[in-house]
């Protein structure tokens, strides 16, 4: 999970809204076909909700710490929002498997990570290339 201790990006930085949204998008899409390949129905619906609400309560999160003017204190409430959302989102992962099976824990725990894993990889790239704008203007 990425901190983030900027303002939130805009529209234009990231190119679109769908790559501000890839994750989710991508999660939304697999959960039909998780589902008709026979993936366990509660791990794979009870992670992908836990990441998308979770994803939008970090986005909004983002958005309050732009009106957050001391960096200690923006940095501190973003680390912390960050843990909060990683031991609840290993919370659900525990929870399905303890509650349901061992099969649906797993399936939750795999469709956390791959959304994370799309996340992690959208956030690199979105550093690397404000990076590079601000490079080669400056």
């Amino acid at each position: 999970m990425a901190v983030s201790t900027v303002s939130a990006p805009s529209e234009r930085e990231h190119g679109s809204v769908a790559l501000l949204y890839l994750d989710m998008v991508l999660v939304a899409l697999a959960v039909p076909i998780a589902l008709a390949a026979g993936a366990p129905t509660v791990g794979v619906t009870a992670g992908a909700a836990a990441w998308i609400v979770l994803r939008l309560a970090q986005i909004a999160m983002d958005k309050q710490l732009v009106n957050v003017y001391d960096l200690r204190r923006r940095l501190g409430l973003g680390v912390a929002f960050s843990m909060l959302r990683v031991w609840l989102l290993a919370s659900v992962i525990i929870a399905c498997g303890v509650a349901v099976s061992r099969a649906d824990g797993l399936t939750a725990a795999l469709v956390i990570f791959g959304a994370f894993s799309v996340n992690f990889l959208r956030n690199a790239v979105s550093h690397i290339s404000r990076a590079q704008a601000r490079s080669t203007s400056g």
